[in-house]
């Protein structure tokens, strides 16, 4: 058995909550926040962005993919 295969509903569930939480942090840079909050979030962010790549990688997507993938 391909354990790869078994990771895809987990991996898909990870990029689900990943490109939620994208989207409320990405709002949340829109705020009149101090400074230092305005940086961390945009470090969140990024952070956010470089795992959704990476489970699309995994997931056999384009990085880019606009499609949101149901778990």
């Amino acid at each position: 058995m391909d354990r790869s295969n078994d990771r895809v509903p987990v991996l898909s569930q990870v990029l689900e909550d990943a490109e939620g939480c994208r989207t409320v942090v990405a709002s949340m840079l829109l705020l009149d926040v101090p400074g230092d909050v305005l940086d961390e979030l945009a470090a969140c962010d990024e952070q956010l962005s470089a795992l959704i790549v990476a489970v699309r990688g995994h997931l056999g997507m384009s990085p880019s993919d606009e499609g949101r993938h149901a778990a």
